[in-house]
């Protein structure tokens, strides 16, 4: 008899043990996110000098945020990332990036989703030899 109070008594308090609240989860949620964005900062600008205008250009800008700094791209182009044919990829978050070109400063890359999601700028390239138009 009283393995079974104990065994009861083990199946009812062991949720209360196990689970996590909805508040831990967030917090390690947000956590996972903030880990992420700040990877995502350090790997921005990893090549562009100082003194670059692209060093203005900050994570999660829009494309007019970006080219009211940086002025009137060049020519741009898109394409999908390996993300598009994930079969369950559900998020659809960056699944095609947008790259705005200038000529002889470099280009910058905006992530989008599949849903019509704007993440914004991800990731800036300095290139003095960025070329006028699209080879």
């Amino acid at each position: 008899m009283l393995k079974y109070r104990l065994l009861v008594l083990l199946v009812l308090l062991l949720p209360a043990f196990a689970c996590k609240s909805a508040e831990e989860k967030q917090a390690a949620k947000e956590a996972k996110q903030a880990e992420y964005d700040a990877r995502l900062r350090e790997q921005m600008h990893a090549n562009v000098p100082s003194d670059s205008p692209l060093q203005k250009v900050t994570l999660g800008m829009s494309e007019s945020e970006v080219t009211a700094i940086l002025g009137p791209q060049t020519w741009s182009d898109s394409h999908i990332t390996g993300k598009q044919f994930q079969p369950f990829h559900y998020s659809g978050k960056d699944t095609t990036r947008i790259v705005y070109h200038w000529k002889g400063l470099g280009r910058v890359e905006f992530s989008n989703g599949s849903w019509g999601q704007r993440n914004g700028a991800i990731k800036c390239y300095h290139d003095l030899n960025e070329p006028a138009e699209h080879k």
